[in-house]
């Protein structure tokens, strides 16, 4: 295929080029400041697929320059608020596995690194992974590292994640023991406490409760509890209890996955408006942590799991109660600057549209962190709670 010739034109060139197809330039003075500000790339190249009319190369009647810069704001904006959001879960991530490594082995990294501890059914992957963490403490890349390897005997886990990335980290979480990775996932994700109010690790009565509210339906089908041998049912419980585990774990992984995913096309200048993560979300697997307000038929078939609507479900389920609270009120702050006129409105919905998010989102992923136990309790001491936006859809 012959390829086409890349030729240099002026910004008031460009201008006329815009024009050519169809879009409107109120004034060439402001447009010239958008295009040197934006450039003509990132503002029209990346959105005009969004924008054309379908079956066109123009853009609908009395769609301005303007309206592409708004578009351009919008995904911006977009992006900053979950970016932030992300480092949050990072952090929680890095803080929940070094308590569990510094609990269970120790604060010297010849005890919390030493393979042993690992998981040894890849050897060779394990032997990869805590050979990067041994690089990180040779070379560090931040002060607090060098801080420590200068002042300290040891290096704590909690100082050596601190250096990792979170691809490095998510990696690592992959080899831990089984056991392990379940306390990460019970501390991180809201699942006993949401139904009973009390964390599963240091109750684990209420565990066991949530274990059953869980599986005790699916364990009704397979046995009589009542009348059945408790042999039976007791080994069918605990098989039940086996696969429940299993899909917290299996979940959890992939929200880590999609978060690193997401990461990485922010790091890259990839477009957020047509995000596709390579890890999908199971319907039947989030609900076991959050009820959601979409249908599994909508779900599946809008494809909800891999996309921007995903990335909100993750970081309602691993971000702290306060953070996830200040997520919604960002969101919906957003949500309120975008949408205060009729040609704002207009601009804000195609790209609700083009990121594939659910009609009303901000209202439905406040009602899933409604539906966890804390939402009632904490919101009226909430530093969020009241103000101009509260009663905003």
């Amino acid at each position: 295929m012959k390829k086409k010739k890349v030729k240099f034109l002026t910004y008031q060139q460009q201008l006329d080029l815009l024009r050519d197809h169809g879009l409107i330039i109120t004034n060439d003075r402001i447009g010239i400041e958008i295009l040197k500000s934006r450039g003509y790339y990132n503002l029209v190249n990346r959105y005009k697929e969004d924008l054309y009319e379908k079956g066109k190369k123009e853009y609908p009647i009395q769609t301005t320059l303007e309206d592409l810069y708004k578009y351009h704001r919008i995904e911006d904006d977009l992006r900053n608020i979950l970016f932030r959001f992300t480092l949050n879960v990072e952090q929680r991530l890095k803080e929940n596995m070094s308590y569990a490594l510094s609990s269970n082995f120790g604060v010297d990294p010849k005890q919390y690194l030493d393979p042993h501890n690992f998981n040894s059914r890849h050897a060779s992957r394990t032997e990869n992974i805590l050979y990067d963490f041994e690089k990180i403490l040779k070379r560090p890349r931040t002060e607090p590292l060098r801080y420590y390897k200068k002042n300290y005997d040891v290096v704590p886990p909690w100082i050596l994640l601190n250096d990792a990335m979170l691809g490095e980290t998510r990696m690592l979480f992959g080899i831990l023991p089984f056991e392990l990775k379940l306390y990460i996932v019970k501390s991180m994700f809201p699942i006993a406490e949401q139904y009973f109010g009390s964390r599963p690790e240091n109750n684990q009565d209420e565990w066991h409760n949530y274990v059953f509210w869980q599986t005790g339906e699916e364990l009704n089908k397979k046995v009589d509890i009542e009348h059945g041998n408790p042999l039976i049912v007791e080994k069918v419980a605990k098989r039940l209890e086996s696969n429940l585990k299993n899909n917290l774990i299996e979940l959890f992984s992939t929200m880590i996955r999609s978060i690193n995913d997401f990461r990485n096309a922010l790091a890259h200048g990839d477009r957020i408006v047509h995000f596709k993560s390579r890890y999908n979300l199971k319907y039947k697997q989030v609900n076991l942590v959050i009820e959601n307000d979409v249908t599994e038929n909508e779900f599946n078939k809008k494809k909800f799991g891999n996309g921007i609507y995903g990335i909100l479900i993750i970081l309602l389920s691993l971000l702290d109660k306060y953070d996830a609270m200040l997520l919604i009120r960002q969101l919906k702050d957003w949500q309120y600057q975008n949408t205060r006129t009729y040609n704002d409105k207009k601009t804000y919905n195609l790209f609700i549209k083009n990121c594939n998010l659910p009609f009303k989102f901000t209202q439905k992923i406040e009602d899933i962190n409604k539906s966890l136990y804390y939402y009632s309790d904490l919101r009226k001491y909430s530093p969020f709670h009241g103000g101009k936006y509260e009663d905003y859809d």
